[in-house]
C-alpha cells in the first residue's frame, strides 16, 4: 500500500483558499468531514456523500481522510477538496473537543439510531461500548427511546453504560436475547445496532430484535463474510437491516446544535490527550487496551 498520512478525525483553521471556495476564509476555524463529496452529484444530492459520483471513481471507500488517495490530518496541513461541502465552520464558544468528533463517529453513531428508526418508547440493543457505540446509546436515549441495553465483554465500558442511562449486559455471563425478551413481554428488542464490525455480533443483533424490528450495522465488518439462514433469520422475523458509510455533511447540521444546547457531550469519550508527537504511542495506547483508553486526542 506504501507509505500515507493517517487521520481522518480533525479540524484545524484556513490557511488559503481557492478560487471556487465562497463559504470559508482565512482563518476560519473549521471541523473537517472524514468522507470526500463533491456537492454536485446525484448522490451527493441525495446526501449519500460517501458514494460520491465524483470522488470515489478508483472505488467504494477511496473518498475518505487518512488513506492513500486523500492525505489525511495528523500532519502540519492538509488540502480539502470541494470545501464548500466538506467543511464547517466552528460556532465561536465551543472548543475543540467539543467538536472534534462530528467527523466521523459522533455521526456514525447517529446514523445508527437513524438507520434503526429509532423512536419514542423503543427497546434498544447496542452492540460494543467503542467510541461508536458510545454515541449509538446517547443517540438512542436523545431519540426517545424507553430501555437502551448495551451489550459489551469490557466491565469497565458496561459500568460507563450503566451511568449514562443504559442497560448494561456482559454475553459472556449473561444471554443477551433472552433478557431483551424478558423486557419487552416475550417479543425481543425493537430495535439493534452493532457497533463492532464482526460476524458474530451482526448475528446477534439480527436475533435479538423482535418479528419486525430495525437493524442497523455500523460495525466495519472488512475482509469477512456473514453467513446466515436468510429465511428463518430475515424473511420469516420480517427484519428490516440497513448499513452503511456515515455521510457526516447530512449529520453535522443536526447534531452541531445538539452540542451547543448541551443535549450531548461528545468530549465524555476522551481518555487521553497527546501531542502530535506522540502519535506512535497513541496507536500503541489503543491498539494494548491500556488505562481503560477509549478515544485518544492528538494536538500539535
Amino acid at each position: 500500500m506504501g507509505e500515507f498520512t493517517l487521520g481522518h478525525e480533525f479540524l484545524g483553521t484556513v490557511e488559503d483558499v481557492g478560487s471556487d471556495v465562497r463559504r470559508f476564509k482565512k482563518r476560519d476555524r473549521v471541523l473537517v468531514s472524514c468522507t470526500i463529496g463533491c456537492g454536485g452529484c446525484a448522490l451527493c444530492d441525495d446526501n449519500l456523500y460517501s458514494g460520491c459520483m465524483e470522488t470515489t471513481q478508483m472505488g467504494p471507500v477511496t473518498n475518505i481522510f487518512g488513506s492513500p488517495l486523500n492525505p489525511g490530518g495528523q500532519a502540519e496541513g492538509v488540502r480539502v477538496p470541494f470545501a464548500d461541502t466538506n467543511l464547517f465552520k466552528i460556532p465561536d464558544g465551543l472548543n475543540d473537543e467539543q467538536v472534534l468528533f462530528l467527523t466521523d463517529i459522533l455521526p456514525t453513531g447517529y446514523m445508527g439510531a437513524d438507520l434503526a428508526e429509532v423512536g419514542p418508547g423503543d427497546t434498544v440493543v447496542v452492540i460494543g461500548c467503542g467510541p461508536v457505540g458510545v454515541f449509538a446509546q446517547l443517540s438512542a436515549l436523545i431519540r426517545g427511546a424507553a430501555t437502551v441495553i448495551a451489550v459489551d465483554l469490557d466491565d469497565g465500558r458496561l459500568e460507563k453504560a450503566r451511568a449514562r442511562g443504559c442497560r448494561p449486559l456482559n454475553p459472556s455471563r449473561e444471554d443477551v436475547t433472552e433478557i431483551a425478551k424478558s423486557l419487552t413481554g416475550g417479543k425481543g428488542a425493537d430495535c439493534a445496532i452493532e457497533a463492532v464490525g464482526n460476524p458474530a455480533t451482526v448475528k446477534l443483533a439480527l436475533d435479538v430484535v423482535r418479528p419486525g424490528g430495525r437493524v442497523a450495522v455500523i460495525g466495519v465488518v472488512a475482509g469477512e463474510q456473514v453467513s446466515i439462514d436468510f429465511f428463518p433469520v430475515m424473511t420469516g422475523k420480517n427484519i428490516t437491516l440497513r448499513s452503511g458509510i456515515v455521510n457526516p455533511q447530512y449529520y453535522i447540521p443536526k447534531l452541531l446544535p445538539m452540542i451547543v444546547q448541551g443535549r450531548i457531550d461528545p468530549t465524555e469519550i476522551i481518555t487521553h490527550r497527546m501531542s502530535l508527537s506522540e502519535g506512535a504511542r497513541g496507536y500503541e495506547v489503543f491498539d494494548n487496551h491500556e488505562k481503560d483508553v477509549l478515544k485518544v486526542v492528538m494536538t500539535p
